[in-house]
């Protein structure tokens, strides 16, 4: 059998270009030329002038760009990578940042990687590859990087709070704390006797690592247990934070596991392209539509009159519903039925033109006044039965037997509600819904099985945010990828003729379609 013979100590005659050694349709030169096309000049301006030059932007954009698409996220691993695999070498130009100098730029520039995501939109709307005849809008969770375990209550934190400013030093220097002493610390007998096994554990914690690093523990502590008080303060319906991640909350996966997490929303159009991206720190959806609309307005521009907007039943209120009339959008939004019984609200008909609601025995609940509610913070609309004491099901409409008629509370834009759920329960209703299934729920399962998007790497909201954003563009760009590859098209191609005629730059606002550069 004849083996095909190698070359393994000859050398090269002449060294090879790096370009040459990668395929020409490698998706590295797309990388190269979108990020290319970005306006640097305020880098350029804040770099300018005397002082040790730095790397420019570019060279830590596109390994990092490069590292999502091939599921490296870490900023060591991608450090690693750009001094040993070629096409990383060329994204690099030949340079080799430190993993600190690419962990602190992802940190340091959300602008700049906002920025990157948006150019993909823009580029893929430039090659007419969208198709924006409908949107989606979806969530999910993603763990964040935080134990479930460190996380802090209002009675934890006050204790610690008071024990960090009080007690921490006087304590630090004993050789040991002792059962019997621990009992004597401020607000340590306050606390439930399962508190106070935890408590015991980070006070020994905080007093055997304050005798090693002194002063500077206890005030980077205080600064810590500061942000931690001020998320109870901002979410005062929260019972625990996260010491490690206090911006991240407990939430329930699709799984039926609760642990620390982010809700990531985008919003996609017909053909997967997400157009929209972002990242909060509620469990809920319901407050998340405006903004990804607004957020879509923004990347695209103005939206045609009469598009279709579609999500699931997280997204259900009157605000919403009546946000996207406003807009002029026709929305479709599975209305959320509260209650089975046979006597609930969701089986009582309104009648608009008389205002009045009617019930399952055909009787009528008239308006009679309008109060203000502040837990939701809106004014409500009370109706009543004038005919109840009559009716034969009044034991099984009105549950209080003091009470001697039925009432009924509307909510703003109900009437908006209650056509919306009609109009769910037309057939183009229901293939709509289908389509929504068929666009955005797709990427949900690309980020996460096909990227191993399980769980974020940095801390923080905005930090998350950035992570996500640069998750999306490489959504994105392996889509415009696969396109242009069926268009035949090399990648190689793009970058040459892109440097030899400027004007025909990916830039917002300007450029031609990529399409029109191999005429």
């Amino acid at each position: 059998m004849a083996f095909i013979k190698s070359f393994k100590s000859q050398q090269w005659l002449l060294p090879p270009s790096i370009e040459e050694l990668i395929p020409s349709d490698h998706v590295c030169f797309l990388i190269e030329s979108l990020v290319d096309s970005i306006d640097f000049s305020p880098f350029e301006i804040k770099y300018s002038g005397a002082g040790h030059p730095a790397y420019h932007p570019k060279v830590i954009l596109k390994p990092m760009l490069m590292g999502v698409m091939d599921n490296i996220r870490s900023s060591r691993k991608i450090a690693r990578s750009i001094k040993e695999n070629i096409v990383y070498m060329h994204l690099a130009e030949k340079l080799t940042p430190d993993f600190r100098t690419i962990s602190d730029f992802r940190k340091n520039n959300p602008d700049l990687v906002k920025k990157l995501f948006k150019h993909t939109v823009i580029l893929a709307k430039q090659e007419g590859m969208l198709n924006m005849s409908c949107f989606a809008t979806d969530g999910t969770k993603i763990k964040a990087n935080s134990s479930d375990r460190k996380v802090l209550n209002k009675n934890e934190l006050k204790f610690l709070m008071g024990f960090i400013d009080n007690e921490l030093e006087k304590w630090s220097k004993q050789d040991s704390l002792e059962d019997d002493f621990f009992q004597k610390i401020r607000g340590s007998d306050e606390l439930p006797e399962k508190n106070k096994r935890k408590m015991k554990k980070i006070v020994e914690h905080y007093i055997k690592t304050g005798k090693e690093e002194g002063i500077k523990f206890k005030r980077k502590t205080k600064k810590t247990l500061e942000k931690v008080q001020k998320e109870h303060n901002d979410n005062k319906e929260l019972d625990k934070v996260s010491m490690t991640d206090t911006d991240s909350h407990f939430m329930k996966n699709k799984k039926g596991r609760i642990e620390l997490s982010y809700n990531p929303q985008i919003t996609t159009e017909k053909n997967g392209f997400v157009v929209a991206n972002d990242v909060c720190k509620s469990a809920s959806d319901m407050k998340q539509l405006k903004p990804q609309v607004m957020q879509t307005e923004e990347n695209l521009g103005d939206l045609p009159e009469g598009i279709k907007w579609l999500v699931d039943k997280g997204y259900c209120s009157g605000n919403n519903i009546h946000f996207l009339n406003e807009k002029n959008i026709d929305g479709y939004i599975p209305v959320i039925e509260q209650g089975k019984k046979d006597y609930d609200k969701c089986n009582f008909s309104y009648d608009e033109k008389n205002d009045e609601y009617i019930c399952p025995e055909n009787k009528r609940l008239i308006f009679i006044r309008e109060e203000y509610n502040g837990h939701k913070k809106c004014d409500l609309r009370i109706y009543k039965g004038n005919e109840c004491l009559t009716c034969s099901k009044i034991k099984e409409c009105v549950h209080q037997k003091i009470i001697r008629s039925r009432y009924i509370r509307m909510y703003p834009y109900e009437s908006e509600k209650i056509k919306m759920k009609e109009n769910m329960q037309t057939d183009e209703a229901r293939e709509m819904c289908k389509i929504r299934q068929r666009t955005v729920e797709p990427v949900f399962g690309n980020i996460k099985e096909n990227k191993g998007i399980r769980s974020f790497l940095l801390r923080g909201l905005e930090n998350v945010k950035t992570e996500f954003n640069f998750v999306c563009a490489a959504v994105n760009l392996r889509k415009i990828h696969n396109l242009l590859q069926n268009k035949k098209y090399a990648m190689r191609n793009v970058v040459q003729k892109m440097k030899e005629n400027a004007e025909c730059c990916v830039k917002i606002g300007l450029g031609q379609n990529m399409s029109d550069l191999f005429v």
